[in-house]
């Protein structure tokens, strides 16, 4: 290795480095962002119980999706960092980083001759993107980084296989693609993107090897078709299911071509328009203004008229490889808003390789070099200023609801969600109209009753124990299905209840009710202090065998730290009157 050589890889590493800085600092304050209670909640709830193995993360379920690799992700962030906030967000700042790293050094192989800055600037406006803040800013969204993590190392494997001749590298890039489609199956269009890259690899390279280059293409056509076949054979049983996921999604559609073709070139000229003019930001869009055909048949003519033997055009066909499942889930309904911007972050990524790399051509064809790099540098600037005023929306529910009902007034879900964290704030009149006005427009079932759930829980502000327990009462159908936040405030209230009632049938049905709840949160949440206080209930209506059996498998279920675990193992001795 020269001089030259080496002193470039430590330059390349230098500036690495700093861009990966940079992206951390600018997104720093997302790491102080909320747990949202769409999707977040959820997760926080769902990866937090003690009674999750790693069966129940990685076995496929009866949804859309399969993507194993996020919950394991969200699986160990509740072994190794016990679900804090903080890290959690941090997390995904930390991919949303690599991934500008990752850009940064796939435009540098891809533009290898390039001398504008082409390659940081390309990164860094991907990185300031305002569209990205969605995807960066939510737990729930770690989806689309994870994912384009590891096309972009593929497409970088796949590279240096094209620059090397050396197979290991494609069976690496198709190993590497097949773990992001585990994160989300939209990666897996880097199937026919990659086959897209090797076809036109000569125009990023004239002197390419097109013997190489052929192989190359073929390797990859053979292992894809390895793959399908072994998918395909892993599936097949399931075809013929009722939860078939291909059947529901088809099912989703209920327009004729005609309307179907309309609405599709809608949703890409959303797209497009965001791309290029991202604002308003919106985390809820679920109806779209005939407005969009513009942009969108304006994009389907541009593409159809572009010079096709540019490395540009396929950048950007590349990047409209990835807009097809965005496409689809508009088209079928399948998500539970039309459109969202967190779908453009790994479109994105090829968007702004394509389009600085443009810009740079047309800007050494007519001699404005200087005025493209100030106009790109600019447009970062605005973006990185739009991005942290957007991360700052995230960082509480109310504010976050606020700004979306503000944009989507008629999304019923979303006035339920400002009225849950209005009611947390203590501004429970604000929050009974919002779920007035949410009740008035057209909603789902499930929607329905969440409304009236909510409404319920705030009347119980201000109730005596009874009342509140005669209310909950009435809106749980079965404790085993119900929410355990539910479940909590019933608990909470049947234990203040006692307090006031003296020994009888009504306190005794209190006790009972209490025991029942407890064993179901124990079993949502493997939280053994439940068994305990079952134990201390059971012994005082003096059933010592059934306390006894509490206490033991309490002790049984507890952390060895717990505070209670000794106690539970000398009172089970106690009443069994033998050691365990």
């Amino acid at each position: 290795m020269t001089y030259w050589q080496t002193s470039q890889q430590q330059a390349v590493k230098k500036q690495s480095a700093i861009l990966f800085l940079a992206v951390v600092a600018l997104y720093l304050p997302a790491v102080w962002g909320t747990i949202v209670t769409i999707d977040d909640l959820g997760i926080v709830k769902f990866y937090g119980s003690r009674t999750l193995t790693i069966y129940d993360v990685l076995r496929p379920g009866d949804g859309y999706y399969y993507r194993p690799l996020i919950a394991l992700s969200f699986y160990l962030d509740n072994l190794l960092l016990g679900q804090n906030p903080y890290l959690l967000h941090l997390e995904n700042v930390l991919i949303h980083a690599a991934n500008a790293v990752l850009l940064f050094l796939l435009a540098l192989r891809l533009f290898p001759s390039s001398r504008s800055g082409l390659p940081a600037l390309a990164a860094l406006l991907f990185a300031a993107h305002p569209v990205n803040c969605e995807a960066v800013s939510w737990i729930a969204g770690r989806t689309d980084p994870l994912a384009t993590l590891f096309v972009l190392l593929a497409a970088l494997s796949l590279i240096t296989a094209l620059e090397s001749g050396k197979l290991r590298h494609t069976v690496s890039a198709v190993l590497l693609l097949l773990i992001g489609a585990l994160a989300k199956e939209t990666a897996l269009l880097f199937v026919p993107g990659s086959l897209l890259l090797v076809r036109y690899w000569p125009l990023f390279r004239p002197d390419a090897d097109s013997v190489n280059v052929r192989r190359q293409g073929r390797a990859l056509l053979l292992l894809y078709g390895g793959f399908a076949l072994v998918l395909a054979l892993a599936f097949v049983g399931r075809l013929d299911s009722d939860h078939n996921s291909v059947q529901k999604l088809l099912g989703g559609n209920k327009l004729d071509l005609a309307h179907s073709l309309l609405l599709s070139v809608k949703i890409l000229g959303f797209y497009l328009k965001k791309m290029l003019f991202p604002w308003p930001l919106n985390f809820a869009t679920i109806t779209l203004s005939d407005w969009y055909l513009v942009p969108g048949f304006s994009g389907v003519l541009l593409v159809a008229c572009a010079p096709r033997k540019s490395p540009c055009f396929v950048l950007i066909c590349l990047g409209g490889l990835f807009l097809l499942p965005p496409l689809a889930v508009g088209l079928f309904d399948i998500a539970w808003t039309m459109v969202a911007e967190r779908y453009l972050y790994l479109p994105s990524a090829f968007f702004c390789l394509g389009g600085v790399g443009y810009l740079h051509r047309a800007a050494e064809r007519f001699s404005f070099g200087r005025l493209a790099i100030a106009g790109t540098s600019l447009c970062i600037a605005v973006s990185a200023v739009a991005s942290v005023d957007r991360t700052m929306v995230w960082h509480s529910n109310l504010r976050l609801f606020q700004d979306t009902v503000a944009k989507t007034p008629d999304f019923g879900m979303l006035r339920n969600e400002l009225a849950v964290a209005l009611f947390h704030s203590g501004r429970a009149a604000e929050a009974a109209a919002q779920l007035d006005q949410a009740s008035s427009l057209h909603n789902s079932d499930l929607v329905r009753r969440l409304i009236a759930r909510n409404r319920m829980l705030i009347n119980l502000k201000g109730a005596t124990p009874a009342e509140r327990r005669r209310m909950i009462n009435a809106a749980i159908a079965d404790l085993s299905k119900e929410d355990m936040d539910l479940l909590i405030t019933l608990r909470r209230t049947d234990y203040e209840l006692l307090k006031s009632l003296y020994p009888g049938p009504e306190r005794d049905e209190v006790v009972a009710e209490l025991i029942k709840v407890s064993e179901v949160l124990f079993s949502k949440t493997g939280n053994a202090h439940y068994l305990y206080n079952n134990g201390q209930l059971l012994l005082e209506i003096g059933d010592t065998k059934g306390a006894s059996a509490c206490f033991e498998r309490s002790y049984h279920a507890a952390p060895e730290d717990a505070y209670y675990r000794t106690s539970a193992r000398r009172l089970a001795e106690k009443l069994r009157g033998e050691r365990l």
